[in-house]
């Protein structure tokens, strides 16, 4: 059963209130047909819902409240700057649509119902279900800022591809570049609401006073916690530890909490990390003020904007296209932001042995080998700047230890799909592939270097004809089924 927003039943219900005489929010309501959401084909075909601007009523009056004296103020005008790098000549408001279930979605296109008939609006928006409880305990402002940074990007960056995973994101799992760059980026403005909201019950949850039981274990309450303190820690450099006692071998690492510190991730599972991309953005940006926001972010999104000439593919590193084109148009802010990327990813990207290095420094100083520690920790310093000036004196080094995209496909085009330069354990056997396949082609990128196509990786793990002729089959599989669109 499909939850109805308590909202869409206080617009119904309420008497209204004056109308405001300039909104700060578009807010957008469902037309309803026999208790259904009106639909009809957008001018590519899409089905998209019929929508009347709603102008009073308790909700609205909220939402304008919020919009005015809340964090989401700040989120609206970062959206008044990208709309105007974007769009300069174009004018309109942003745009929020009242979910009648379960929303939390950054769309686009809606038909707008008016007195001389319904106008379709070409604009994104953000779909999201709205209730006093969200109000009032800050939810509402979180959640929003995450959805305004993919209409942020939508917005910047039209042009942005599609990925190739098929698997479920969450900020502890490895998806593709594209998919980790767009939630990352969303991922990290719930860390600028955390940091800059005015909400009580907002800040006690971020200080750790939520004391409900049981409910933390469920796994979207999970991924909300780990998506903050992860982020701020940095953890999703790090590996997953299986977790024990799960039957799905799959679920237990792709949706494992615990991180192994003594085993750091490649560079091209960090760029598939939706929550190490959050991490680069959460550092770039800093402690930016509140009221010195959109002076942070300009760059960023002037960068982004820049970006749309570029001719992105499904396995662009984004990330790192990014720093250079904020380098080139600002040198000394690219410098500082590609130090910043160096330290983070721990030169993952630039040397495929700095991360096997860190992890032992991480071992010896988990197990409280002083002797261990102090011998590899300046080696480990001097190999890290080593990384960081190469990077700086010459940005086109910021992906040299990346390989290539190499996806295949199991199981027809809504099944497995693994990147063999980031899949681990669990995502290999999903393949189909023996234990003994799985084992030599881990144990042969992890000591050495990416894959530099699938015959590289079959001669590099020894994997015999059979094997290796299944891998061909399932990588011509993914070039068939192509990308996998998420919205």
């Amino acid at each position: 059963m499909r939850r109805i927003s308590l909202a869409l039943v206080f617009l119904l219900c309420l008497p209204a209130l004056p109308a405001l005489a300039a909104d700060a929010l578009g807010v957008l309501a469902p037309v309803l047909e026999d208790g259904r959401v009106r639909e009809r084909p957008d001018p590519a075909g899409r089905a998209v819902p019929v929508v009347s601007r709603v102008q009073d009523g308790e909700v609205h009056a909220a939402v304008q409240r919020e919009a005015r004296e809340g964090f989401t103020a700040r989120m609206l005008e970062l959206d008044a700057l990208a709309r105007g790098l974007a769009a300069p000549s174009r004018r309109e408001p942003t745009w929020l649509y009242l979910s009648p279930e379960d929303g939390g979605f950054a769309r686009h296109g809606f038909w707008l119902l008016e007195e001389g008939g319904e106008r379709y609006v070409d604009a994104p928006y953000i779909d999201l279900v709205v209730d006093a409880d969200s109000l009032a305990d800050g939810g509402f402002e979180e959640v929003f800022a995450h959805e305004m940074g993919h209409v942020f990007l939508r917005r910047l960056l039209p042009s942005l591809p599609a990925g190739y995973s098929r698997a479920p994101h969450h900020a502890f799992s490895l998806t593709d570049y594209p998919t980790a760059f767009d939630e990352g980026f969303a991922i990290h403005f719930q860390l600028l609401a955390r940091r800059l909201t005015a909400n009580a019950r907002l800040q006690a949850i971020d200080h750790g006073f939520d004391t409900r039981p049981f409910l933390p274990w469920w796994l979207s309450h999970r991924d909300r916690s780990l998506r903050i303190q992860g982020v701020r820690a940095n953890l999703f450099v790090q590996a997953q530890r299986p977790m024990q006692g799960v039957a799905d071998v799959l679920a237990a690492e792709q949706l494992s909490p615990e991180f192994d510190a003594t085993r750091l991730r490649n560079g091209q599972q960090m760029l598939s990390s939706e929550g190490v991309v959050a991490t680069l953005f959460h550092r770039w940006i800093g402690e930016a003020p509140a009221d010195g926001l959109a002076a942070a972010y300009r760059p960023w999104f002037e960068a982004m904007a820049a970006m749309q000439a570029r001719p992105l593919q499904a396995d662009s590193p984004l990330p790192v296209l990014l720093l250079r084109e904020l380098h080139a148009r600002d040198a000394a802010a690219g410098r500082h932001a590609i130090g910043i990327f160096i330290d983070t990813t721990y030169g993952a990207t630039v040397d495929p042995a700095l991360p096997r290095q860190a992890g032992e420094l991480a071992l010896a100083g988990a197990t409280g080998d002083i002797e261990a520690y102090v011998s590899r920790l300046k080696p480990a310093r001097d190999a890290l700047a080593a990384a960081r000036e190469s990077a700086l004196s010459d940005p086109s080094r910021l992906d040299a230890a990346l390989g290539p995209g190499l996806w295949l496909l199991a199981d027809g085009e809504q099944g497995t799909a693994v990147n063999l330069n980031s899949a681990e354990a669990a995502q290999l056997s999903a393949l189909g592939l023996s234990d003994q396949a799985v084992s030599q082609l881990l144990a042969s990128r992890r000591s050495g270097a990416a894959f530099a196509g699938i015959e590289d990786a079959v001669a590099r793990a020894g994997l015999d004809a059979r094997t290796a002729a299944r891998m061909k089959a399932q990588a011509a599989a993914m070039a068939s089924a192509g990308p996998y669109p998420r919205r």
